[in-house]
């Protein structure tokens, strides 16, 4: 009778084991430079022929989420000029600190063509159909956008979004769907000019009570952290390689002068740099930075530059007469693609816009402010089945705050694991 007992007992908790969700294994890290300590932004991390993965934030730490059926998978982390990092993930510890080598390519060691700099990026553009996935694909992706004030955090948002890819040189949307957003609160306190808008608040307050108007009353942290700037849309729209950016564009490559900067190294594939540079403003914008195209099969696999904004010659009058200053204003942008069955996919991209303000005073102290406006966009998975369209009722609207887009499940954030800016720590 027992042991018939302890035979039944077995056979539940088999059946019990088999309906219990499988855990997950949280591996957690930072990337630093190898000589210098100095963290290594947005690092490309995952686990070797999956569709897994995330990348370092902005202090080089990262947090990747695996189920345990990859516990005896290769782990790998990749970053541009870099040695790529591998290692069984049963042999990695939590939390660990990754140290990446510097890995210096030698013209003798690559197979040059005698091009210009220009024939490698149109070939490799030539090539965007062969190099990128040629079906509709889904991501899933942590995004993430903030507004700082000298350093200091005023809003910062985040949220899990899907989306719907068309094959790249499809002219079809991208649309995006929330899965889960929230935003930070407790931040910070908007400085710059703090007192000057609180009285034309009031004004308006009073203005709106006469004219027997309905009045909202918001303070000003409040509408900054109410303020958005266009979603994940905005950053998708950042993809020079989906939506050709001007220093892509055969039609406008006469705008820029482009060199070989030299050769480097990316998921174990050689790379050649091509330098871009403005000759002259187009949109009210001059642009630098650097393409990086693998020399095997011409494709880009990572693009970061910076826009110089200039402002219009019939605005400085209007700024001067308000007595306003604008010094510095810059866009930065950094995208990297990885490598998943021999075609290449987006895993980061990040979007800064800087700019420093000043409002100039008569009889007192100038008043002066640098902000920065922040989105960043991480791919966590790609799906390539079963792939639709979002229907039009489900996409997000890229002009609503994420969080009032969907109902917060604080379980969810309880349980979710991501690398968050130092400065969030607390939040």
């Amino acid at each position: 009778m027992q042991k018939s007992f302890r035979f039944v007992l077995l056979i539940i908790c088999l059946l019990l084991t088999g309906l219990l969700p499988a855990q997950n294994i949280i591996l957690r890290g930072q990337i630093l430079d190898s000589a210098t300590r100095e963290p290594l932004s947005f690092a490309t991390i995952g686990i070797t022929g999956s569709t897994l993965g995330t990348a370092s934030n902005v202090d080089g730490r990262f947090v990747l989420k695996i189920p345990v059926t990859y516990s005896d998978s290769l782990f790998f982390c990749s970053y541009v000029g870099y040695r790529t990092y591998e290692k069984q993930t049963g042999e990695l510890s939590d939390p660990m600190i990754i140290l990446l080598h510097e890995e210096k390519i030698m013209l003798d060691e690559v197979e040059v063509k005698p091009w210009s700099a220009w024939d490698y990026v149109k070939l490799a553009v030539e090539k965007i159909p062969e190099n990128y996935h040629s079906e509709p694909f889904y991501t899933t992706s942590y995004y993430s956008e903030y507004i700082s004030e000298n350093n200091k955090f005023l809003k910062y948002t985040e949220g899990i979004i899907q989306t719907y890819n068309p094959p790249y040189g499809d002219t079809s949307k991208i649309a995006s769907r929330i899965i889960q957003a929230r935003r930070h609160d407790n931040l910070e306190s908007l400085r710059f000019m703090r007192e000057k808008i609180e009285k034309k608040m009031k004004k308006k307050k009073k203005k709106a009570k006469k004219r027997g108007e309905e009045w909202e009353e918001k303070s000003i942290d409040e509408e900054i952290l109410s303020a958005t700037f266009g979603g994940p849309r905005m950053i998708l729209r950042h993809d020079p390689v989906r939506d050709t950016s001007s220093f892509l564009n055969p039609k406008l490559h006469h705008l820029y002068d482009y060199q070989i900067e030299g050769y480097t190294t990316y998921h174990k594939q050689k790379l050649i740099i091509i330098h871009f540079k403005s000759k002259k403003k187009y949109e009210h914008q001059k642009q630098e930075g650097n393409i990086y195209i693998t020399i095997d099969s011409d494709a880009i696999v990572a693009i970061n530059f910076q826009s110089r904004i200039i402002i219009p010659n019939a605005v400085k009058p209007l700024l001067f007469i308000a007595g306003f200053g604008i010094t510095d204003p810059q866009i930065h942008a950094t995208i990297h693609y990885k490598p998943y069955k021999r075609k290449w996919y987006i895993n980061d991209m990040t979007v800064d816009f800087r700019v420093k303000l000043t409002k100039k005073k008569m009889f007192a102290k100038n008043e002066h402010g640098s902000f920065k406006f922040f989105l960043s966009l991480i791919t966590t998975d790609i799906e390539q089945e079963n792939v639709t369209k979002i229907p039009k009722e489900e996409q997000l609207d890229n002009w609503k705050p994420l969080e009032e887009q969907v109902e917060e499940d604080p379980e969810f954030w309880k349980h979710y694991q991501v690398a968050r800016p130092v400065e969030l720590s607390g939040n």
